[in-house]
């Protein structure tokens, strides 16, 4: 599951610009080319303001671990949630569903939402 800095747009705007910008100055006069590079710029840009967490039940309770950026594997815990915290879902498209955990609402694809659903649940 993730969930978005609030500022990832003008950020991914800002880097959009600035790579278009840059690939201008260095000589790239092909407007293909240029678009290209500020899409990737935009991209790296909302990677680095992406925050990536997995959720476990474990024998101590609902735990929140910090996922790596690449593969959602658990590289760190954060947080035991406490017995009364909110797992609830609040929204969502065809493809994810909107979950609020703990103080944090993140975004968890289709294919992970029953075992979200399951740790909710308790079972």
């Amino acid at each position: 599951m993730w969930r978005r800095h609030r500022l990832m747009v003008p950020y991914a705007t800002i880097a959009f610009v600035a790579m278009v910008a840059v690939a201008a100055a260095v000589g790239w006069d092909d407007w293909p080319t240029r678009i290209a590079i500020g899409a990737a710029g935009s991209a790296l840009a909302i990677a680095a303001t992406t925050d990536y967490r997995v959720i476990a039940a474990t024998s101590e309770g609902i735990v929140l671990f910090r996922a790596s950026k690449i593969r959602q594997y658990a590289v760190a815990r954060i947080e035991t949630l406490e017995d009364d915290a909110q797992l609830a879902p609040v929204g969502g498209t065809m493809l994810a569903a909107d979950w609020q955990i703990g103080s944090g609402v993140y975004t968890v694809p289709k294919s992970s939402e029953q075992a979200v659903n399951r740790i909710a649940a308790g079972v």
